[in-house]
């Protein structure tokens, strides 16, 4: 797998995340929880920027490769590779200290595929 590939693939799994995000999270609270509508609505309306905000990111990713050389994007790498250390460390920060995030399957399995996406990014950018 070349660096380019894996530059698409973190940048399609971030897309797919963004429209995720944004379309799903809207209908998958249930009214009030606890808020009252008022509080949905700036939720609602958070979890569809930040879905906005992750499409831009993947398509960003998915282009990059086209955009730089082989070697351009390999001095690339090592940066963004601390930027995808940091969505790592956050949930993770979420979920074993401030307890606010569910370590399900789901949870594992995000982590588990961010991990190998920058192990390959770290092998391939050498």
């Amino acid at each position: 797998m070349t660096l380019a590939v894996i530059y698409k693939v973190f940048g399609g799994f971030h897309m797919l995340m963004g429209v995720m995000m944004g379309l799903t999270l809207p209908g998958t609270i249930p009214d009030g929880e606890g808020w009252g509508m008022e509080g949905l609505d700036g939720i609602v309306t958070m979890a569809e920027h930040f879905g906005s905000a992750l499409v831009v990111i993947g398509f960003m990713f998915w282009m990059l490769p086209s955009w730089t050389s082989e070697a351009q994007l390999k001095k690339a790498t090592m940066p963004l590779i601390g930027a995808q250390v940091l969505l790592v460390l956050v949930p993770l920060y979420h979920a074993y200290v401030s307890k606010t995030i569910n370590t399900d399957g789901g949870f594992y399995g995000l982590i588990l595929v961010s991990l190998v996406l920058i192990g390959l990014f770290y092998s391939r950018s050498r």
